[in-house]
């Protein structure tokens, strides 16, 4: 306005944001795992891989973290992902293992030989009759070396032909070996990946993250728990924050190994997924799914990450309908047992753990993943984490499921974000004083009746976390209690909160008769 002009009155009008709900923090997963070559200094953290194979460049396309994330994003192309690549030791053993063929064909026919996975290495072996023993090694010697994404380097002497894992230390040990298929006059042995050792430093290796948060870390050491539990168990009531956050391990190893390491754990940040080793099958030394431990963790990572994303299409992976078929916090209480797994092969009939053997393992706190009842497709079984008893030793079942885990965290996080946004500069008063209108000043009957709000909120549709009705938030209600100290400023706020849980088992009676009236 110039200056011979009149406004009156002098008016001004503001704009202020919308009361809005502060939303959960994106998904962010870490994948740690061993590189081969590629640009990444080892133990750095590389931040937001895209979906653009860039991880090919950054650790080798022939490397287990590559082999990881690739896996990752077959599957999720949304969430944000970090990883830490690691050089192999400079002392650590190479594995090694061998497919040996005998004998002379006797008839035209294919053999297909599987190195690690079903899913991403499978190598048809073409045989005509006639071809040697060395000449079908031969084959699957060049199929192998030529595989841009192989776990082995393969030499053939003879017929047999030796495989050296790229990746040194103890990770190339879980490199299952199958045969599917037969040709009149050729046999076939293989020899398990072993003898591989001595796996890079893990010491100090998290320092790079800072506070940075993590809701799943794709851990591929399940031979050192420790490092990872080190890393997330103090995460989980983080002062000021929240930062707490799952790792996802998968070992193969007997029935009665995978129990002892299960029981031992006591983590409500780990999840311990076992997969059967197979013995006595001639045709196969992995486990009974043929997938690398750390592609298998990185799927399981994948599923829960997208489910708890806002606004994805579920549909092709849960069973429920309706809202259930669209992620967001609600997923968080939605059963994990059930959800498609679809890029996991198949376990063949009569292998892998019976029933009354994954019973024993879901009591030692070790999860798996396995078929559907038609056998057609790879599913969750039970998500359990490791926790088992409080510090004193009593059994607790607070955080025994991976879902009891993701309910109250995501109930954590929201009840967090709203007090630091409703309270981010107020005054305090005392209980029975009067709440100026048009100023920021609370007290404790208006911070209890906040809280209260947060709780009915989070038994919405948006959020299926807490218990509704009438019978819940009177008793929330009746549990909650707020204390403040107009002296130092601080209100102290302690509730009990009835989380929604999951329906794992139905047991019926039915009764026979005969007559219908």
């Amino acid at each position: 306005m110039s200056a011979n002009q009149i406004g009156m009155p002098r008016t001004t009008v503001t704009i202020s944001s919308a009361d809005v709900t502060v939303a959960a923090a994106p998904q962010r997963v870490l994948i740690v795992g061993q590189k081969i070559g590629g640009t990444a200094t080892t133990g750095e953290l590389q931040e937001d891989i895209q979906n653009d194979n860039s991880w090919d460049t950054l650790f080798g396309a022939k490397s287990r973290i590559a082999a990881a994330i690739r896996a990752f994003r077959a599957t999720n192309i949304i969430s944000n992902i970090d990883a830490i690549g690691l050089d192999d030791n400079g002392s650590a053993v190479d594995a090694t293992g061998s497919v040996a063929f005998t004998g002379t064909a006797t008839a035209a026919g294919s053999l297909t030989v599987y190195v690690g996975s079903k899913t991403n290495n499978a190598y048809s072996v073409a045989i005509a009759s006639g071809d040697t023993a060395t000449a079908v090694g031969t084959t699957l010697e060049t199929a192998i070396n030529a595989d841009a994404n192989g776990l082995v380097t393969a030499a053939n002497t003879t017929g047999t032909v030796a495989l050296t894992a790229l990746n040194g230390g103890t990770v190339g040990n879980d490199i299952g070996l199958v045969v599917s298929g037969t040709v009149a006059g050729i046999s076939t042995t293989l020899t398990a990946m072993a003898s591989g050792a001595t796996d890079p430093s893990l010491t100090s290796l998290f320092d790079v993250v800072g506070d940075r948060r993590y809701q799943t870390v794709v851990w591929p050491y399940s031979g050192d728990l420790t490092t990872i539990t080190a890393f997330l168990d103090p995460r989980f009531n983080a002062t000021n924050d929240v930062l707490d956050g799952v790792a996802i391990t998968t070992s193969v190893d007997t029935f009665a190994n995978l129990s002892t390491a299960g029981a031992a754990e006591n983590s409500e940040s780990l999840v311990y997924i076992g997969n059967k080793l197979q013995s006595g099958v001639a045709t196969q030394t992995s486990g009974a799914m043929t997938e690398l431990p750390d592609v298998i963790s990185a799927n399981v990572a994948a599923l829960r990450t997208i489910r708890l994303e806002p606004n994805q299409a579920l549909g092709n992976y849960v069973a429920a309908g309706g809202l259930d078929r669209i992620g967001g916090v609600a997923s968080a209480s939605l059963p994990y047992f059930n959800t498609k797994l679809a890029n996991l092969p198949l376990i063949p009939l009569g292998l892998g753990f019976t029933d009354a053997e994954v019973q024993d393992l879901n009591d030692d706190g070790v999860s798996f993943v396995g078929n559907n009842r038609g056998a057609n497709q790879s599913i969750f079984g039970e998500m359990l984490t490791t926790y088992k008893t409080d510090n004193s030793g009593n059994v607790d079942d607070s955080f025994k499921y991976l879902n009891y885990v993701d309910t109250i965290s995501n109930v954590r996080e929201y009840m967090f974000n709203q007090l630091r946004s409703d309270y981010a500069q107020s005054r305090l008063t005392a209980a029975d004083a009067p709440i100026i209108a048009g100023r920021s000043i609370t007290n404790a009957n208006q911070i209890k009746s906040a809280i209260v709000g947060y709780y009915q909120d989070l038994a919405t549709a948006d959020f299926a976390l807490t218990q509704g009705g009438e019978d819940a938030l009177e008793f929330f209600k009746d549990n909650l209690t707020v204390t403040v100290n107009l002296q130092t400023g601080a209100a102290t706020i302690t509730m009990k909160t009835p989380i929604v849980t999951q329906l794992r088992s139905i047991v019926a009676d039915m009764q026979i008769t005969v007559e219908a009236a």
